[in-house]
């Protein structure tokens, strides 16, 4: 966490970042989409993603390379000074509520959906982020389609501009939260 905002007694943050990939797998952006509340920090954010990130174009279903949006929560948190157990806030693209969720579950699933998107916003295809390596949390492919199903129905998304300024279509990443209703 830089300098300043640890002087400043900060312990987190979450800039939500959205990184436009262009169909050569050029990064054509960063941005703070939910702003820490510090502009300083979201610009720094997104300049640590356009120095380490390697980025590749998305596919279309069919076949084509196409611009990838990539947009998730980066959390800034002091580690080793035991700051006060804060929840963070999830900020998700869709909040749903179903009778039940698979035993397994808690009261609450996160899911991370991968979409296809035309360039006027609208989901085109729809499943589940594949998991990164190492990921441990429970995973539950049984709520998949519902999620995708309510996503196409109620979601429409901001396509990225391509280099002549025009909506394009893309692959781009949607958060969901689901929990039970009672």
């Amino acid at each position: 966490m830089p300098a300043y905002l640890l002087r400043g007694g900060d312990m987190s943050r979450t800039v939500y970042t959205r990184t436009t990939i262009r169909d050569d797998g050029k990064l054509q952006s960063c941005e703070a989409e939910i702003s820490s509340g510090d502009p300083k920090l979201d610009a720094y954010t997104c300049a640590i993603i356009v120095k380490r990130g390697k980025f590749f174009p998305g596919k279309g279903r069919d076949g084509a390379v196409i611009y990838t949006v990539l947009r998730f929560p980066v959390n800034w948190t002091i580690t080793g000074a035991n700051p006060p157990r804060v929840e963070r806030p999830i900020v998700p693209d869709l909040d749903l509520s179903v009778n039940r969720l698979p035993k397994r579950a808690g009261k609450l699933i996160a899911l991370a959906l991968e979409t296809e998107v035309d360039d006027q916003g609208h989901i085109v295809t729809c499943a589940e982020l594949p998991p990164m390596k190492g990921d441990r949390h429970p995973h539950f492919p049984e709520l998949v389609p519902t999620v995708c199903q309510q996503a196409v129905k109620s979601l429409t998304l901001r396509p990225p501009q391509d280099r002549s300024g025009r909506a394009t279509r893309s692959i781009q990443t949607v958060s969901v939260r689901v929990r039970a209703d009672g």
